[in-house]
């Protein structure tokens, strides 16, 4: 083998060592940004449901729960995320919403009023653990968690 083809040979080897090297480096860079990225939105995120405790006339408690959605809205109405079955809820009743971190609900000009913990609200209130909302004669409770819920 003549020197010209050993140098070729050794380039040749040297560069593939180099790439292999430089994506091996890449995919490194990628997955650790990746498991940062996780991370960062997992201790971020902010589960919340919202559970019906029933009817206030009556002591039936329904076991329905609905995930929120960052925008979740409320009301009689079929297109609302959570559909309030009352007579006097209004179409679209309430919007609950996360900002910031925090849920908030917000009445959307309705005839009957939202309560929250049996206090009307009139502007956006923040919502806690436990809190209890009520649309009509329709209560739900606030329930929080780091943890994402399984439907």
């Amino acid at each position: 083998m003549s020197i010209e083809v050993t140098v070729f040979l050794l380039r040749l080897l040297s560069s593939l060592i180099l790439a292999g090297f430089l994506l091996a480096l890449f995919y490194l860079i990628w997955r650790s940004l990746n498991q940062m990225t996780d991370t960062l939105e997992a201790e971020q995120a902010h589960y919340a449901r919202l559970a019906s405790i029933g009817d206030q006339n009556d002591e039936h408690r329904p076991d329905k729960s609905f995930a929120l959605l960052p925008i979740t809205t409320l009301g009689r109405s079929a297109s609302n995320a959570i559909v309030v079955d009352d007579e006097y809820a209004s179409a679209l009743h309430a919007t609950i919403v996360l900002e910031d971190g925090r849920w908030w609900i917000e009445d959307r000009e309705s005839r009957n009023g939202t309560q929250l913990n049996d206090q009307r609200i009139q502007q956006p209130t923040a919502l806690a653990d436990g809190d209890e909302i009520s649309i009509g004669r329709c209560r739900y409770r606030m329930i929080l968690t780091k943890q994402r819920f399984t439907s």
